[in-house]
Formats: C-alpha cells, structure tokens, sequence
C-alpha cells in the first residue's frame, strides 16, 4: 500500500523537522531529499516537495504526517486548465476551492494515474469544483471573430473566479492559475508548475482531465459541485 502528500518549498523545512525525529534511512537516488521508517513505513520526501508513504500502515502513517500541520492548511482557489494545443476534444478550464491539508494527495493531472478515482477524491473533501469547457469548434469561431487562445482562457477563468466569489462571498481565499499571467485574468496570482506544488491547483487539473475525457467534442459545457 502507498499513499502521496504534497507540500510547497515552504512547507518542506517542516516536514523535515517533523521526519527527523524518527530514524533516517539512506536514500536511494538523486530526487529524494530524505528518508525515515515511521511505523513499518518507508517514508520518502522528495526535491519536489512530494511525501511518497509506502508500508501495510500507510493510513495511520498519513494521519500523524497530516496532523502535525493540523491548523495550518489554507483555503485556496486552484484553477488549471487542459486541452490546450490538442487538435480535438474540448479545452477544458477547471477550479477547486479546498483546504490544503485536506487536497495534500492531489498533484499534476500528468503525473496522476486512476483520474477517476481521484476526481472522486476531490468532490469528497473541496468545498466546491466548477469546469467551464470549450469545444474545439467554439474555438475556431472565436478566433475567427478576433479572440486568441489566452482571451478564450482568460474568459473561462475569470467566470470561475466569479463563481466562486459570489458562492463563497463569506470566505476569504487565495486564487493560484497554474502558469504564466495571462492578461485580462485579475486579483490571481499565477504560479508556474502550481499544478504539481499547489493541492488544489492538482486537484483542478485532475477535475479538468476527467471532463475533457468525457466531453470530446461536445459544445461549451459547465459543472459544478459543492461538498
């Protein structure tokens, strides 16, 4: 049995203090940054930030990891998109609004096998999830009324932002778009690679996945879920 945790470059110098009170193994190649044994365990933390937990105890394992950053997870909105480039199948845009600590075993759609699954996790623990999903054939008609690729995407995540604040207008959140600013995309902050760093930003990119693959060449389509 395994299980996967996610944590920041800030997060990191914690997850060593808390790794180094138990018995540090040898690691084994150049990306892991630190070993231990933590009840039956092998528990490896990588450059990247990821916590690969391996052993017939991983839950109980998980739980203590996870409740020494009890109180410290935070609500962030998390937008990825897919389909870009892709010569069919829709463009899919997708946001997750969760607690971190409660996203830690989402990471890059890319990197992530059993999506379904996944996508199941996702609608288990974030507060809400909204896709907005725009055929290849709307894009084709937008572009040839002026719209570039980054307005079309632009559009698609300033509509989820909107959603999102006038759903949760009582909750104060981050919103991290994974990627390079796109213009015309206001109060987000973009974080290149946040897919892969960001919990919530992976579990938005597991989310798009899964519509994209249901979706092929469907016209723009939205989903939203909530809890």
């Amino acid at each position: 049995m395994q299980a996967t945790l996610n944590f920041s470059g800030k997060e990191k110098p914690r997850v060593l203090e808390f790794l180094k009170k138990f018995g540090e193994v040898e690691t084994k190649t150049k990306f892991e940054e630190f070993r231990v044994k933590i009840s039956g365990c092998s528990v490896t933390l990588y450059s990247s930030g990821k916590l690969l937990i391996q052993g017939t105890d991983t839950d109980s394992v998980k739980k203590k990891i996870l409740q020494n950053f009890s109180g410290t997870g935070e609500l962030i909105l998390g937008i990825d998109e897919t389909g870009r480039g892709e010569n069919f199948g829709a463009l899919v845009v997708a946001g997750v609004l969760g607690e971190t600590n409660r996203m830690r075993e989402l990471r890059d759609s890319k990197k992530t096998r059993a999506i379904g699954e996944k996508a199941s996790l996702v609608r288990k623990n974030a507060l809400g999830a909204k896709t907005v999903a725009v055929s290849a054939r709307e894009i084709d008609e937008r572009r040839s009324s002026g719209e570039n690729l980054n307005q079309i995407i632009a559009c698609a995540v300033n509509e989820i932002i909107a959603y999102f604040k006038e759903k949760f207008s009582g909750k104060k959140f981050r919103v991290i778009v994974d990627g390079s600013r796109i213009k015309g995309v206001e109060k987000a902050e973009f974080i290149p690679k946040a897919d892969d760093n960001i919990p919530q930003v992976g579990a938005a990119s597991v989310i798009a996945k899964e519509l994209r693959e249901k979706s092929g060449k469907e016209k723009r389509s939205t989903w939203q879920n909530k809890g």
